[in-house]
């Protein structure tokens, strides 16, 4: 029984088909390659974002030290407290240099100053390195750039610059997504020395482990020209104890004295600005402290239309709850 045949290939409808499978694949590869366009142009990675906002916050800081012996002071006004709230001419360079220096990388980038007001000249400052010097082992992290707000202080503890107090000065970047604080750079100009913390990924290896010591009092850090009652108000909530209490200036500074261990907990009486505290929350939360209101809420760095946080702040790295009576 012959079950054999000829089978005959129509050539035209091969052509048709295989046209129909390039077209099909040249399709999808397309339509991939676009939506992944879209979504990258969308997000920023923390990763590089850390590594742009350190050298922000050192290109900020050579500013701040080149200008220190020509300034020029303005006065803002004054504060709740009475004292001069002042301005420099390096607030305003170290302000230019920063912001730009992150909109050059990230041009959709919300970043809130201290000196938003202030008009620069982008060509000044648009010779960068993008040059990268973290730890490779530090993971990527794709955020949507509208869930970023970064806020930035150009120089913090303006007062104690313009007495030569230098070892307070600080400038400062913060990432925040979705209001939380989760990156904090904290760049001490006259030391040439850079802190920084990523909440979850890893931190900065200047940051040494507290020694625990044998101690029979408290030591607080608060602020040595808007302490408002802090003394009052410390020495009330913890009568009987010994107490030490330290004034000094820069919430920058005080930030890093907590999470060095120098002190038990940092203490603001008084309303503060946001990007005066949002790195020092961020490296705080980072190292697994704790920074609140003194009504023990968390702190919203999402809203731009309210920098101030009227609470005070409430700091330790451990044992936060045993301050909350302030």
């Amino acid at each position: 029984m012959n079950l054999g045949g000829t089978v005959h290939i129509n050539k035209t409808g091969c052509c048709v088909l295989f046209g129909a499978v390039i077209i099909l694949f040249v399709y999808m590869f397309s339509n991939k390659h676009v939506q992944t366009e879209t979504i990258t142009s969308n997000q920023i990675n923390l990763r590089k974002l850390l590594s742009v906002a350190i050298k922000a916050a050192e290109y900020g800081g050579k500013e701040v030290v080149a200008i220190r012996n020509n300034l020029i002071i303005e006065n803002k006004g004054k504060t709740k407290e009475g004292a001069n709230d002042s301005v420099t001419t390096a607030d305003f360079k170290s302000h230019c240099v920063m912001v730009n220096r992150l909109k050059h990388s990230f041009p959709s980038l919300t970043v809130i100053s201290e000196e938003s007001k202030t008009i620069c000249d982008n060509d000044k400052y648009s010779d960068f390195n993008d040059s990268e010097s973290l730890d490779k082992n530090l993971s990527d992290e794709w955020i949507d750039h509208k869930d970023i707000k970064v806020w930035i202080d150009p120089l913090d503890a303006t007062q104690e610059y313009t007495e030569k107090l230098y070892k307070y000065v600080t400038t400062m970047v913060c990432v925040a997504v979705r209001g939380q604080p989760v990156i904090g750079v904290i760049h001490k100009p006259f030391d040439e020395e850079t802190s920084w913390a990523w909440v979850g990924k890893g931190q900065s290896s200047n940051f040494k482990e507290p020694k625990e010591s044998a101690k029979d009092g408290l030591k607080f850090i608060v602020s040595r020209s808007h302490p408002g009652a802090a003394r009052n108000v410390i020495e009330e909530a913890f009568k009987g104890q010994k107490l030490d209490i330290i004034f000094a200036g820069g919430a920058g500074y005080k930030a890093l004295e907590l999470v060095n261990g120098n002190v038990d907990a940092y203490i603001h009486i008084t309303a503060i600005k946001k990007w005066d505290i949002c790195a020092g929350n961020a490296i705080i939360n980072a190292l697994g402290g704790r920074m609140t209101t003194r009504s023990n809420e968390e702190i919203d760095y999402s809203d731009l239309d309210n920098p101030v946080n009227g609470d005070g702040i409430i700091a330790a790295l451990k044992n936060h709850k045993d301050y909350l009576k302030l």
